[in-house]
């Protein structure tokens, strides 16, 4: 595994990860509202139906969303559909907490990024590399941003799976 800085969107590789959650709306779109995801968003709005159709057939799980020209998207979770909110403040994202009590079903979005989910898609995406046969591929610090994680808690788990293949990426000139 590498570490680099640059543009997600601009760097040259086979796939682009963008980390996702697994909450679909009632219009089937996956929300995708913060961080790399939205910019994917943003820039194609027609992925946020299509991984919501993906989610609602198949779960929340390490999929490719759309293949493009030069290179495939793919969604990384890092969060969960929804969050069974009983143990502490510290489940959900800081600027939901006042949103929620202990009790509550929490949307997945508003989750704190989930370490285990983030393994999972780690070894998924792999197992993706190897069937595609991609050389390079690309994906942000997964559950470091909207997620809430810090790095030290994840860059363990991805150094575990990943190989000389993936690049984690830090947004920067």
């Amino acid at each position: 595994m590498h570490l680099v800085t640059g543009d997600l969107f601009q760097f040259k590789a086979d796939a682009c990860c963008i980390t996702t959650n697994g909450f679909v709306t009632s219009k089937g779109n996956a929300v995708m509202g913060r961080g790399c995801a939205k910019t994917a968003a943003d820039r194609d709005p027609e992925i946020k139906k299509l991984l919501g159709s993906f989610l609602r057939k198949g779960g929340n799980c390490t999929r490719i969303i759309k293949k493009y020209p030069t290179r495939t998207l793919v969604a990384f979770p890092v969060k969960p559909e929804t969050l069974n909110y009983f143990t502490h403040k510290y489940e959900v994202v800081s600027h939901a907490q006042s949103k929620y009590k202990l009790g509550d079903v929490v949307p997945g979005f508003h989750a704190v990024a989930d370490l285990a989910i983030i393994e999972k898609s780690a070894i998924q995406l792999v197992s993706l590399a190897n069937a595609f046969n991609w050389k390079k591929v690309v994906l942000p610090r997964p559950g470091c941003g909207a997620g809430e994680l810090n790095w030290n808690q994840v860059e363990p788990i991805l150094e575990e799976h990943l190989d000389d293949r993936f690049y984690v990426i830090t947004f920067g000139e």
